[in-house]
C-alpha cells in the first residue's frame, strides 16, 4: 500500500464526517430540519442585529444585519462539521449578543457625538471580531488540554442568576429596539407618552401572543410559523388602517432606511487605521466576559442536549467545535456563536439527525446575504422586539416565577442578587458575585455537616485482638477511657473546630462518665485538611496535656503527617509510622492496631503486665476444672515459634488446634502487589485455629507469629483418642470453642451496630 493511501483518511478528516451522513434515508429529514432552524435563526440574527446596533449605531443596522447573518451560517456549518454529535445546531446565542449589545453601546458613548459613523461602526466592529477570536483561541484551548471535565460542573444558582440576568438585558433590549429608548428609571416618563407606549405595547402583545402559542403546542413549526403570522397581522393591519409603508417606516415601525449594497462586509486590512484602539482597550473586560458567559453556555446546552437525546458527548470535542466556529467568524468579521439548545433538540424530533443538517440551516442565510438590504426594510420591529421579550420573558419566567417553587431560599435569593447585580454592574461582576455566594453557601452548609462519622468508646468498639476473660472484663469496665473518632470529609475551619469542641466536651464529662484516657482519632475517611485544622489539632494537644490524656492518630496519610509536623502537632521522624512511648501522640497505620495499643496500655495499668498465666491456669480459667486439666495436658504436643514463622499458611488445611501460652500472633490476608491487611491479632491464653481444626475449606489467610511463641498443638488423631477414652473432656472442648465463635460473631454485630 502506498504512503498516499495511507495518509488519505487522515488528510480529510472532516470529509469523512460528511460523507458517512449524506445517505439518502437522511436527506429529506435535515432537509426540513435544516430550513426550519435556518429560517428561525436568520430571524433571531436579524433581532440581535437590531439590539446591538441600536441608537447611536442604528445608522450601521444594515451591515450589523449581515455580520449577525454570516456569523450564524459559518457557526452553523462548522459546528455540524467538527460537533460530537450529527445534527448539531450551533448559532450566536441571546447571552453573549447581550454582552456584545453593552460593549457596542460603552464603545458609542466612550467615542461620543464627534465619532463619524463609519468609525463608530468600523470600530465596533473590529471589538465584536476580537472577541470572536479570542473566545475561539479560549475554547479550543480548553478542549485541546482535555479541560471539559473540571469545567463541566457550575453551581445551579449561578447558572440561575446568569440565565434570568440574559433575560433582563433582552427585555431590555426589546424596549431598546421597539422604542429606541433604554429601559432606565430615568425614561419611564418617555416610555409612557402615548406614541411611544403604542411602538412597545404592540411589541408587548406580540410577544404575549408568541409565549402562549409556543407554551400551548410543541410542533416544530409553531415557532416560524407565528412569527410568519404576525408578519402577517401587521401589514394586514396597516392595509386595514389605509397607512403607507412609507409613513409606517417615518413613524418608525419599520427597520431602516438602509442604503444600497450588500449587507455582509468584513473588515479589510487598509481600514484597521480609523479604529479607536484605546476604545476597544476600555472594552477588554467585556471581551473576557464574552468568552466566560460563551463557556458558561457551552456547558449548560451541552448537558441540556445529553440529557434528551440520551447519550453522552464528548465536552472537549464540542468546546474545539465552538472554538473552530467561533475563530472562524472573527476571521469573518462576525460575531461569537454557540451550541442552540432549542434549535438542536428540534432536529432530534424532526429525525434530522446528520451533519448535513447544520449544513442546509445556512443556506437560509446565505440567501439573504445575496438578496442585499433592501428587503430588511419591510421587517417590523414589533415583531423582531417581540422575538426578543419571548425570549427574555422565558428565561425570566423560569428562574423568577417557577424557580420560587423549586429552589431552596438561599439558592432562590442567589438568583435575585446575581440578577440585580448584572444590571446594576455588570455581567461578569453578576457572575463572580454568584460564585462568591454559592462558595459561602457551602462553606457554611457544609460546615454544619458532623465531621465526626462514628463516636464510640472502647466498651463497646474493640480491637481485633483476642483476649482472655479476664482481661476482656476489664477492658469492658475501663472502655469508656478510650474515646473513639472516625471522621469524614474534609477538615477545614468550618468543621475542625467543631471537633475539637467534641473532644473538649468529652474530658469535661468526667463526672458523668470516667476520665478519657485515651483520644483515638481515625483518618481513614478523611480528605484534606486545611492550616486552620491544623491549628486545631495543635490546641487539642494543649488540651491533652491538660487532661493528661494521649491522641492516637489512625489512618494518617503522609501529606496530613507532614502537615502536622509542620504545624508542630507532631514530632519529625524518620520512619513512616513513628511511636514516641512517652509523646502526647501516637500513630499507626490503622484503627484496629490503635485500639489494641490503647487497650493494651490499659491491661498495663491493671496488673503491669499482659503476660498471660501459664497453661494450666488458663485452662482452669477457659473451660475445665483443676483436676481436669492434669487428664488434658497429656493430649497436646508443645511446640516453640520464632517472631515471623508461619503459624498457618494462606490456603492450606491444617490437622492441629493450638493453645497460645504466650506471645502474639496475626491473621494476615494477602492484598495484591505483595501487601497484607491484619484482620485479628490473638495474644496467650486463647485458642488457634478451631476453623480448619474442622475441616472448613482451607482458608484464604494466614496466621504469622509476631513474637516468640509458646504453642500446645491438639491433633485430630489425639481429639479422637479424647473422644475414645474421655468423652467428658472432649464435649467441654467443643463447647468452649462453640463459645469463642459465638462471642466473635457477637463483637461483630457490636461493632457494626456502633458504625451504623
Amino acid at each position: 500500500m502506498t504512503q498516499e493511501a495511507t495518509a488519505q483518511p487522515q488528510l480529510n478528516p472532516l470529509l469523512a464526517k460528511i460523507s458517512e451522513n449524506l445517505q439518502p434515508s437522511q436527506w429529506v429529514p435535515s432537509l426540513v430540519a435544516g430550513s426550519v432552524t435556518g429560517t428561525i435563526g436568520v430571524i433571531r440574527a436579524i433581532s440581535y442585529a437590531a439590539l446591538i446596533f441600536s441608537g447611536p449605531l442604528a445608522a450601521s443596522l444594515s451591515t450589523g444585519v449581515g455580520m449577525a447573518v454570516f456569523s450564524t451560517a459559518i457557526v452553523s456549518a462548522t459546528a455540524a462539521i467538527a460537533s460530537d454529535l450529527p445534527g448539531m445546531i450551533a448559532t450566536p446565542l441571546a447571552a453573549p449578543t447581550a454582552i456584545l449589545a453593552i460593549l457596542a453601546g460603552a464603545i458609542a458613548l466612550q467615542m461620543g457625538e464627534t465619532a463619524t459613523p463609519e468609525t463608530l461602526f468600523l470600530t465596533v466592529s473590529v471589538a465584536i471580531a476580537l472577541s470572536s477570536l479570542l473566545t475561539g483561541v479560549f475554547l479550543w484551548l480548553l478542549g485541546r488540554f482535555q479541560l471539559g471535565t473540571a469545567i463541566r460542573f457550575i453551581p445551579y444558582p449561578v447558572v440561575g442568576g446568569f440565565m434570568a440576568g440574559t433575560g433582563w438585558l433582552l427585555v431590555d433590549g426589546f424596549v431598546q429596539v421597539t422604542a429606541d429608548t433604554p429601559l432606565t428609571f430615568a425614561e419611564l416618563p418617555t416610555l409612557l407618552e402615548p406614541q411611544v407606549l403604542l411602538h412597545w405595547g404592540v411589541g408587548l402583545i406580540f410577544a404575549l401572543i408568541l409565549l402562549g402559542v409556543s407554551n400551548r403546542f410543541k410542533h416544530y413549526l409553531v415557532m416560524p410559523g407565528t412569527l410568519l403570522s404576525l408578519f402577517l397581522i401587521f401589514y394586514l393591519f396597516l392595509l386595514a388602517t389605509g397607512t403607507p409603508i412609507a409613513q409606517a417606516r417615518a413613524e418608525g415601525w419599520l427597520l431602516g432606511p438602509f442604503p444600497d449594497g450588500g449587507l455582509w462586509h468584513p473588515l479589510a486590512p487598509s481600514e484597521l487605521g480609523g479604529v479607536s484602539w484605546s476604545a476597544i482597550a476600555a472594552q477588554a473586560g467585556s471581551m473576557i466576559t464574552v468568552a466566560l458567559i460563551s463557556l458558561l453556555s457551552l456547558v449548560l446546552s451541552n448537558s441540556g442536549i445529553e440529557l434528551v437525546v440520551g447519550r453522552d458527548i464528548d465536552l472537549n470535542t464540542e468546546l474545539r467545535s465552538i472554538g473552530l466556529a467561533c475563530f472562524a467568524s472573527g476571521l469573518g468579521s462576525g460575531m461569537v456563536g454557540n451550541q442552540a439548545l432549542p434549535s438542536t433538540l428540534l432536529v432530534n424530533d424532526i429525525g434530522g439527525k446528520s451533519r448535513l443538517t447544520g449544513i442546509i440551516a445556512a443556506l437560509p442565510c446565505v440567501a439573504v446575504l445575496l438578496l442585499g438590504s433592501s428587503f430588511l426594510s419591510y421587517f417590523p420591529k414589533p415583531v423582531l422586539g417581540a422575538l426578543l421579550l419571548y425570549l427574555g420573558l422565558s428565561l425570566l419566567i423560569q428562574w423568577l416565577y417557577q424557580a420560587w417553587f423549586k429552589l431552596p431560599l438561599a439558592d432562590y435569593l442567589t438568583v435575585v442578587v446575581i440578577l440585580v447585580v448584572i444590571n446594576a454592574v455588570g455581567f461578569l461582576q453578576g457572575v463572580v458575585v454568584g460564585f462568591v455566594i454559592a462558595t459561602l453557601l457551602f462553606m457554611y452548609n457544609y460546615s454544619r455537616v458532623n465531621v465526626v462519622k462514628t463516636a464510640a468508646s472502647g466498651a463497646t468498639t474493640r480491637s481485633n485482638a483476642i483476649r482472655t476473660a479476664a482481661q476482656s472484663q476489664h477492658l469492658q469496665e475501663n472502655g469508656d477511657r478510650i474515646y473513639i473518632l472516625e471522621l469524614q470529609g474534609f477538615l477545614f475551619f468550618g468543621t475542625a473546630n467543631a471537633l475539637l469542641e467534641k473532644v473538649r466536651d468529652r474530658c469535661t464529662k468526667a463526672e458523668s462518665q470516667p476520665p478519657v484516657r485515651f483520644v483515638l482519632i481515625d483518618f481513614r475517611q478523611v480528605s484534606g485538611l486545611d492550616s486552620s485544622a491544623v491549628l486545631s489539632f495543635d490546641k487539642m494537644l494543649k488540651l491533652a496535656r491538660q487532661h493528661q490524656l494521649t491522641l492516637v492518630f489512625a489512618n494518617l496519610s503522609a501529606e496530613f503527617q507532614a502537615k502536622l509536623v509542620q504545624g508542630g502537632v507532631l514530632e519529625k521522624d524518620s520512619n513512616s509510622c513513628p511511636i514516641f512511648p512517652h509523646a502526647l501522640c501516637q500513630l499507626f497505620p490503622d484503627i484496629d492496631r490503635g485500639l489494641e495499643w490503647c487497650e493494651n496500655t490499659l491491661l498495663q495499668q491493671q496488673d503491669g503486665t499482659i503476660l498471660p498465666p501459664p497453661l494450666a491456669a488458663q485452662l482452669t480459667q477457659l473451660f475445665l476444672n483443676p483436676e481436669q486439666v492434669e487428664a488434658f495436658l497429656p493430649y497436646l504436643e508443645p511446640y516453640r515459634m520464632d517472631a515471623s514463622q508461619t503459624v498457618f499458611e494462606q490456603g492450606k488445611p491444617s490437622p492441629h488446634l493450638y493453645f497460645l501460652e504466650f506471645g502474639q500472633v496475626s491473621v494476615l490476608l494477602d492484598l495484591p502487589e505483595g501487601q497484607t491487611k491484619r484482620l485479628q491479632t490473638v495474644t496467650g491464653g486463647n485458642i488457634l485455629g478451631e476453623m480448619r481444626f474442622y475441616g472448613k475449606t482451607p482458608l484464604s489467610t494466614s496466621v504469622v507469629a509476631d513474637t516468640p511463641c509458646s504453642l500446645h498443638a491438639l491433633t485430630r488423631t489425639e481429639f479422637a483418642r479424647m473422644k475414645a477414652n474421655d468423652p467428658e473432656l472432649a464435649t467441654q472442648l467443643e463447647s468452649y470453642i462453640v463459645s469463642v465463635l459465638c462471642d466473635s460473631l457477637v463483637r461483630r454485630e457490636q461493632q457494626l451496630q456502633v458504625m451504623q
